[in-house]
């Protein structure tokens, strides 16, 4: 209690007078983010958030001229008078230039190049059940995403977006790319991330694309992209702490800091997470750090720099096999995961050039437990990661209010193992690759959006290997059209391609469990292409509704299978079909609000009887948020359907032409509730969290338990 007590004391702000406002385009009475916020004659200011928000804060009473400006819009300003009665909240509506209006769906500090019309904007909001504390329970909270993992904080995070993964021991969930500030975080051996290394507490919001983006950002992202958007500072000086512990002894502290100085905006974070796990061997300990600095420069230049630091300390928990008590895992794991990011940006005239350069480093090892017994024991094994970018990018913006984009992007991606085969000592991935894209408004109602990108990947694994060449063409191509004021919807036709990973390749391995796995040098690429249709309804913020159907076939999908030893193989055709609708309403009148989606999924292995496992047919998600002038009381349920696995536990596995046949077995269906209760004393958020609300008992792997009824606290202070 004394803890939390000074906890508290030692955060607290007194409040302070402050301006609020909102701010919308005069045209569509859609919200603008990035929008600069000026109190003119001080260095007083801040840009507006993606619901276009802004708050200026320790304003003292007087008569002020604020402004509101941003590329494409003509300049604003307004007379603010406050005083003791009432603080001041304003709306702004900004007209556009003639120049580049679209410009701003395209540019952003770290450009997005994807179309924004498909792109899913996510942020922390109670109603949405997006005030999630880690990305992958966020995450598994919206429609078409399944995600698996040990624990909600846990290292090793699976994500598939429509079916594009399974997760099947052995496999790699590297389909879905993870983007950082619009930056590549994937580690080279897997091709997957280290979903939960990024601080969540700097997360501004999430942009979720489903379907392939190669045609933007090429390999590992046939299955979607998940680009986190990180804070960039604010208007004053900030601090916000959050405290947060729960069953099995889980504690979390982090302390946020943000700052804005004349034309430079600071922000930065240090957190430390742990718990010792819902079951033997399921402990972890988390310590992230973060730092992010922009400026503006003379003659229209911008900078930024970000430094990203996470040591992670993971156990391994294995399998709970009823068969086969003795089947325990003794291993864990450390790693420290490193991100270095720098970003330049320059307007000339109606041009953008951007100039990206960015490191990841990843160095991972893993151990024996000190009390492992001597006929479980397997030693030390570790892998050293390294991935270097470099992009440069031209945008050039018509007056017809069409813009294109083209550039180039390279990499370097080093791999070092003591699990890869002996012939293999330090296997390279370099790509080099070359994009453009065009969008043209038709008429009033009509966009569309065109891109095509080329990637040349060479692959090399050590002395006496050839250089292996994947090449690919990812064309896109999407149409947007605009029914209603209220009413759009859209026809998007896009190829992805992936090439195998390291692992995929090069590996050689037995795993805890006796399986052997190894890689196979003979794999090819990967492709997928996607057709979706969508149509979405928004009205003001009380209704929204949204619904989409695609059509995804993949060629040569790579799939591990139980051969002797265990390796990758291509599928030569799958068939995906799937339906996703949802819907949000809003009650103002008694603080109700409700959200739910289902998403259907139809996935067929063509010319083959072998199914595809891992992937139910059934999702739905409700969520119901209802507000009273004492607490705020939220509802969750998510049902997951049944689904195939293959038991690789079983002893009964007879072998057939040197596959070993495994019994096809059901993972029963799901259906996990959640229920909080949040109060706001004195600028602080207090919430209780009661995860699995009604103690189910489910796996989300085979014979891998998940954690049962749970409790979470958390105390932050609220951000303005």
């Amino acid at each position: 209690m004394s803890y939390l007590l000074f906890f508290i004391l030692t955060t607290s702000l007194i409040n302070a007078d402050y301006i609020s406002g909102n701010v919308f385009d005069i045209d569509t009475n859609n919200p603008l983010s990035n929008v600069n916020i000026l109190i003119s004659g001080s260095d007083i200011g801040t840009i507006t958030d993606e619901n276009g928000t802004f708050k200026l804060d320790n304003i003292e009473f007087g008569e002020y001229v604020i402004s509101a400006s941003m590329i494409g819009y003509k300049p604003y300003s307004q007379n603010i008078i406050t005083n003791k009665i009432s603080k001041k909240h304003v709306q702004i509506f900004l007209d556009k230039e003639p120049l580049q209006w679209q410009a701003i769906n395209v540019m952003g500090f770290i450009p997005s190049k994807h179309s924004p019309e498909i792109t899913q904007m996510v942020v922390t909001d109670r109603k949405l059940n997006t005030n999630q504390n880690t990305l992958s329970t966020l995450l598994n909270n919206l429609h078409g995403i399944q995600v698996q993992s040990a624990h909600d904080y846990g290292r090793n995070v699976n994500i598939s977006i429509r079916g594009s993964s399974d997760f099947k021991p052995g496999g790699y969930n590297n389909r879905v790319l993870l983007l950082l500030d619009g930056f590549p975080v994937s580690i080279p051996n897997s091709g997957s991330s280290d979903w939960n290394a990024i601080p969540f507490e700097t997360v501004q919001r999430i942009e979720v694309v489903r379907g392939p983006a190669s045609s933007v950002y090429g390999h590992n992202s046939m299955g979607g992209v998940i680009n986190i958007v990180t804070r960039s500072g604010a208007a004053m000086k900030k601090w916000h702490p959050e405290l947060r512990f729960g069953s099995y002894d889980s504690k979390a502290i982090s302390l946020s800091y943000s700052r804005n100085i004349q034309k430079m905006n600071i922000n930065s974070s240090l957190g430390h997470i742990s718990s010792k796990g819902h079951r033997f061997n399921s402990g972890f300990k988390q310590s992230r750090l973060s730092f992010k600095i922009n400026r503006e420069l003379p003659k229209d230049q911008k900078i930024q720099l970000s430094v990203i630091a996470c040591n992670s300390f993971n156990q391994q928990p294995g399998f709970i096999y009823p068969d086969n008590p003795g089947l325990i895992s003794y291993r864990e794991s450390l790693r420290i995961s490193g991100y270095v990011q720098l970003y330049y940006k320059r307007l000339i005239g109606k041009n953008i050039f951007s100039l990206s350069l960015a490191t990841n480093q990843f160095k991972t090892d893993y151990r024996d437990r000190d009390d492992t017994p001597l006929d479980h024991s397997q030693g030390k094994t570790n892998y050293r990661d390294n991935s270097y970018i470099v992009r440069s990018q031209f945008q050039r913006f018509f007056n017809d209010d069409a813009n294109l984009t083209f550039g180039t992007e390279l990499s370097l991606d080093q791999s070092k193992s003591n699990v890869l085969r002996n012939i293999f000592t330090q296997p390279e991935q370099n790509t080099i690759a070359g994009f453009i894209q065009y969008r043209k408004p038709l008429l009033k109602e009509f966009l569309y959006d065109i891109g095509l990108r080329y990637d040349l990947r060479e692959v090399t694994g050590g002395e006496g290997y050839s250089v292996k060449t994947f090449k690919a063409v990812s064309p896109k191509f999407t149409l947007f059209y605009k029914i209603n004021s209220n009413l759009t919807t859209h026809l998007s036709i896009n190829q992805g391609f992936r090439a195998p990973s390291i692992s995929e390749l090069f590996l050689e391995y037995e795993s805890s469990y006796g399986l052997l796995l190894q890689g196979n040098p003979t794999i090819k690429a990967e492709s997928l292409t996607n057709t979706d249709l969508g149509i979405k309804y928004e009205y003001l913020e009380s209704l929204s509704f949204f619904s989409n159907i695609f059509f995804n076939r993949y060629k040569h999908m790579i799939d591990f299978i139980y051969t002797i030893p265990v390796q990758s193989i291509n599928r030569e055709e799958v068939h995906g079909v799937g339906f996703e609708f949802g819907s949000n309403i809003l009650i103002e009148k008694i603080g109700s609000n409700v959200n739910f989606s289902y998403s259907y999924l139809e996935m067929k292995n063509m010319n083959s009887n072998i199914p595809l496992l891992y992937r139910p047919k059934h999702r739905l998600r409700f969520t119901m948020v209802q507000e009273s002038p004492i607490a705020s009381f939220q509802f969750s349920s998510r049902y997951t359907s049944s689904q195939l696995y293959e038991d690789f536990l079983s002893d009964d596995h007879p072998i057939e032409n040197n596959k070993v046949i495994f019994p096809l077995e059901t993972l029963p269906e799901t259906i996990i509730t959640d229920l909080s209760v949040s109060v706001t004393i004195m600028d602080y958020d207090f919430s209780l969290k009661i995860k699995n609300l009604f103690n189910e008992n489910y796996s989300l792997i085979q014979h891998y338990p998940m954690p049962r009824r749970n409790f979470e606290f958390t105390i932050n202070k609220t951000i303005d």
